[in-house]
């Protein structure tokens, strides 16, 4: 595997992460339950233009979620880190954080929104069914 001849042969193509330019989150389900207890986690990565994740991007991200569910917990594996796990604000680490949303009783959308000064905030939107 790699570079021959002008033609690629199946290898990886190595990277550089330009300048931080978005806010990118990824929930693992788009349905969760409506019964006080159903949890979406949602991975958040600090991406340049072209998609490719910044390793040294340590923005400090803000939280904000409207709808029929909470925010329990938000990591950023930093073992360093003394930042709480269940009070926003959190700063990334390695140009990640996850953010754990539990449902309520009642159905709805769940809108989670994360921004970091200078870059447009980031949003997803987890819908709690009955």
């Amino acid at each position: 595997m790699g570079y021959r001849g002008g033609k690629e042969t199946g290898a990886a193509i190595l990277r550089t992460a330009r300048d931080v330019s978005q806010v990118v989150l990824t929930a693992d389900r788009a349905d969760i339950k409506a019964d006080g207890q159903d949890l979406s986690y949602v991975s958040i990565e600090l991406k340049d233009a072209t998609g490719t994740r910044h390793p040294r991007a340590d923005n400090l991200l803000e939280f904000h979620l409207e709808g029929p569910g909470s925010i329990v917990g938000i990591g950023n594996a930093n073992p360093m880190s003394v930042e709480s796990y269940q009070r926003p604000p959190r700063k990334a680490w390695q140009g990640r954080c996850l953010v754990i949303v539990k449902s309520t009783k009642r159905p709805g959308e769940i809108r989670l929104r994360v921004s970091s000064a200078g870059l447009p905030a980031g949003e997803t939107t987890i819908r709690s069914v009955s």
